[in-house]
C-alpha cells in the first residue's frame, strides 16, 4: 500500500472517530437537556400541587426527584419542607432538619414544628438555639410565646410560666393560645378558674384544636365522657393531618374500653406520610384487639427513631406476637424502646404465654416499667393472679382491692371481681379453679379485658367444658363473631353446652346470617322467659319480625316483655311497627313523645321536618344529633343542605 493511500485511510478513520465523538456529545447534550426539562416540569408540578393544598401528591413527586441535578436541590429542599409541614410528618421533618438546619431559616411554621418536637423530646439546648435564630424575624410571635411557656413548664418553672402568661395579652385569636396555657397551669389548683379561662379561649377561637383538646381533657376528668368525646373529635377534625390530635382521640377510646373505635382511629387513612408512633399503635392494637387492614410501610418512607420497630412489627408472621432473635438483629435503640413503649411489654407477655413460658411471663409482669401507666391494670392484675395460682406462688394483694366497694365497678368483668375476691380470701370457686388450671385460662383473661384478638390467639379448646363458668363459651363465641365472622362463631357455638344465653346468641347469629326462620323459632321459646334472657330475646325477635315485614308479630313479641314494651327502645320499635303499617301520623306522634331521649326519634323528626321544609326544626334536631355524633359527616352534609335550602327561599 503506497503512502498516499495510507494517508487517505488515516484521514477517513479520523473523520469517522470525530463524527462518532460529536454524535456522542450531541446525544449526551440532548439527554441532559431532557433531564433538566423534566426536572423543571416536576418542580413546577410539585409547587402547583402545594398551592392547591395537595401536599401528599406533591410529596410523591418530591421524593422521586432526580438527585443528580445539584443546581436545583435547594429548590427541592424548600418544597420538601413545605410538603412535610403541611402533612404534619414530624419524623421526616426532624430528619431533614438534622441534615439541613440552614434550610429551615426561611420556613417559620416548619421551624415551630421542629421547636415543639425538640421540647417534647427534652432537647432544651437545641430548642434554645433554634428559638434564638427566629428572635428578631418571627411572623408568628404568639406561637413562639406559647412555646416559651411550654419550655418553662418542661423545666419545672411553673410559677414563672404563670407569671409570663398573666403579664401578657395577645391580639385576636392568639389570645386563645394564652388563655389555654393559663387554664392548663391553673387546673391542678383551681378547676373552676381553669374552666373559665377555657371558656374565654373557646369564645375567642372555637376552632382552635388546642383549646378543644384541653376542654376534652378537663371534661373527661370530670366524668363527662360524652361531652369529652365531642371535644376530642372536634380537635381531631380541626387539624386531621396532625397525628397528636388523632392519637388523643384514639387514647380516649382506649381508656373507655372502646377498642374497636380506637383501632379505627389509629388505622384510618394510614399512608406513607403517617407518623411512626401512630403506625405502631395501629399495628399493636389490631393485633390484640380487633384486626385492621394496615398497608405496610416502605423502608424508604420511615425516618424517625421508631422506624426499625415499625418494620419489625409489620413483618411479624400471623399468630406471632414477638420474635426475640429478630428483635435483637433488626431493631435499633432496643433498650429505650423496651423501657418507653408499652407495646413491647404486652407483645412479649403474649408471646411468652403462647409459648408456655409462664415463669418468664410472671417475672416480667412483676418487674416491667409500666406499672403506674398500664393500659389495662385490671387485666394485668388478673394475669398476675392467674399465673401465681398456676405457679403456686403467693397471691399478691393490691391495696386498691380493699376499697373496691367504694368505686364504680359496673363495667368490670365478673372474672376480675372473682380474682380480687380470691386474692383477699385465698380461696376460689371450683369452676374458677378449673378454668385457671386449664389451657383456656389466659384466653379467658384477655377476653375479660376486651382484648379479643389476643384472646382468640391464645384460645385452645375446641369444646369448653360444661363445668367452666358459663361466660367463657359465650365470650369466645362473641369474640369469634366480632373478629372472624358469623359463620366461624356459629360453628364454634354449636359444639358448646346449649345454655339459654348461648341459644339466644346462636339465634341472633342465625338471623344475621339469613337463616331467619330457624333463629325466630328459637327466640319464640326464649322470649317467654323471665329476667334479662327473655327481655333480650323479645327485643331481637321483634326486630327480626320487622325485618320480615310482619309488624303484627313484632308487636306481639314486644308484648311478651312488658318492661321492654314500655322502655325507650320498645317505643322506638313500636314507632317502626306503625310505619310498617303505614300509620305515619301515629308514628310521628310516638317519636315526638320520646324525642328528648331518643336519637332515632330525633333523626326521624329531622327528616320529616326537612321534607316539609320546616328548616328551623330540621336544623335544631340535626344540631342535637351532631352533638351526639360529632364525627358523622352525613350530619354535616345535612346541615349544609338545610342552609342551602334556606338561602334559596
Amino acid at each position: 500500500m503506497n503512502k498516499s493511500v495510507k494517508l487517505r485511510i488515516i484521514i477517513i478513520l479520523s473523520l469517522l472517530i470525530l463524527t462518532a465523538g460529536l454524535g456522542y456529545y450531541s446525544v449526551s447534550t440532548i439527554r441532559d437537556s431532557i433531564k433538566k426539562s423534566r426536572n423543571q416540569q416536576a418542580l413546577t408540578d410539585a409547587a402547583k400541587l402545594l398551592e392547591e393544598g395537595r401536599p401528599a401528591r406533591a410529596f410523591d413527586i418530591i421524593r422521586m426527584r432526580d438527585q443528580t441535578l445539584l443546581d436545583t436541590q435547594d429548590h427541592w429542599l424548600n418544597l420538601e419542607i413545605q410538603a412535610l409541614r403541611k402533612l404534619g410528618n414530624i419524623e421526616r421533618l426532624r430528619a431533614l432538619y438534622e441534615k439541613h438546619p440552614e434550610a429551615f431559616m426561611t420556613h417559620e411554621e416548619a421551624s415551630m414544628m421542629i421547636a415543639r418536637s425538640l421540647l417534647a423530646t427534652g432537647e432544651q439546648k437545641a430548642y434554645t438555639a433554634l428559638r434564638k435564630e427566629w428572635e428578631n424575624r418571627k411572623i408568628h410571635p404568639e406561637i413562639w410565646f406559647a412555646l416559651d411557656v411550654d419550655a418553662l413548664i418542661q423545666q419545672g418553672k411553673r410559677a414563672e410560666a404563670i407569671k409570663l402568661l398573666q403579664e401578657s395579652t395577645l391580639d385576636g385569636n392568639a389570645e386563645a393560645i394564652r388563655l389555654n396555657r393559663l387554664a392548663l397551669l391553673t387546673a391542678p389548683d383551681n378547676m373552676l378558674k381553669a374552666w373559665q379561662y377555657l371558656e374565654q379561649a373557646y369564645l375567642i377561637d372555637p376552632k382552635n384544636p388546642d383549646v378543644r383538646s384541653f376542654r376534652a381533657h378537663m371534661l373527661e376528668r370530670m366524668g363527662k365522657q360524652r361531652m369529652a368525646r365531642i371535644e376530642y373529635v372536634a380537635a381531631h377534625l380541626a387539624k386531621p393531618e396532625n397525628p397528636l390530635y388523632r392519637d388523643q382521640l384514639g387514647e380516649f377510646y382506649r381508656r373507655n374500653g372502646q377498642l374497636a373505635l380506637a383501632v379505627q382511629t389509629w388505622s384510618r387513612d394510614i399512608n406513607d406520610q403517617s407518623a411512626d408512633f401512630i403506625r405502631i399503635k395501629a399495628l399493636f392494637w389490631s393485633q390484640v384487639a380487633t384486626p385492621a387492614s394496615i398497608e405496610k410501610a416502605n423502608k424508604a418512607d420511615l425516618f424517625g427513631k421508631l422506624s426499625s420497630l415499625v418494620l419489625y412489627l409489620q413483618e411479624l408472621p400471623e399468630g406471632i406476637f414477638w420474635n426475640e432473635e429478630q428483635f435483637e438483629q433488626e431493631v435499633a435503640n432496643r433498650e429505650v424502646l423496651l423501657a418507653k413503649h408499652q407495646e413491647t411489654y404486652w407483645l412479649r407477655i403474649l408471646q411468652l404465654l403462647k409459648s408456655g413460658k409462664e415463669t418468664e411471663a410472671y417475672d416480667l409482669i412483676l418487674s416491667h416499667p409500666f406499672k403506674r401507666s398500664s393500659w389495662n391494670p385490671e387485666l394485668e392484675r388478673a394475669l398476675e393472679r392467674v399465673l401465681a395460682f398456676r405457679l403456686e406462688r403467693p397471691q399478691s394483694i393490691d391495696i386498691d382491692s380493699f376499697f373496691a366497694h367504694t368505686s364504680n365497678n359496673s363495667r368490670k368483668h365478673q372474672l376480675f371481681a372473682q380474682l380480687e375476691e380470691m386474692a383477699t380470701s385465698s380461696t376460689a370457686s371450683p369452676e374458677l379453679s378449673r378454668l385457671m388450671q386449664s389451657e383456656e385460662a389466659f384466653a379467658a383473661v384477655f377476653m375479660a379485658g376486651g382484648w379479643l384478638e389476643a384472646a382468640l390467639q391464645l384460645h385452645e379448646m375446641e369444646i369448653i367444658p360444661a363445668d367452666f363458668p358459663e361466660w367463657v363459651a359465650y365470650g369466645i363465641t362473641q369474640s369469634l363473631r366480632f373478629n372472624r365472622g358469623n359463620s366461624e362463631a356459629l360453628a364454634f357455638a354449636r359444639k358448646q353446652l346449649q345454655t339459654k344465653n348461648m341459644s339466644m346468641l346462636m339465634a341472633d347469629i342465625m338471623i344475621t346470617e339469613g337463616n331467619v326462620d330457624t333463629g325466630i323459632a328459637e327466640l319464640e321459646k326464649l322470649a317467654k322467659l323471665d329476667a334479662i334472657t327473655g327481655y333480650r330475646a323479645a327485643l331481637i325477635l321483634s326486630q327480626a319480625y320487622l325485618e320480615k315485614n310482619e309488624p303484627e308479630k313484632a308487636r306481639a313479641a314486644l308484648e311478651l316483655q312488658p318492661e321492654l314494651s314500655t322502655s325507650i327502645t320498645g317505643r322506638e320499635i313500636k314507632a317502626r311497627i306503625l310505619l310498617a303499617e303505614g300509620k305515619r301520623e301515629l308514628a310521628g306522634k310516638l317519636y315526638a313523645s320520646i324525642s328528648d331521649t331518643s336519637n332515632e326519634a330525633k333523626a326521624y323528626l329531622a327528616r320529616q321536618a326537612f321534607q316539609e321544609k320546616q328548616w328551623k326544626t330540621a336544623r335544631e334536631l340535626t344540631l342535637e344529633l351532631q352533638q351526639e355524633f360529632p364525627d358523622n359527616m352525613q350530619l354535616r352534609r345535612n346541615l349544609m343542605t338545610i342552609s342551602e335550602e334556606e338561602q334559596a327561599k
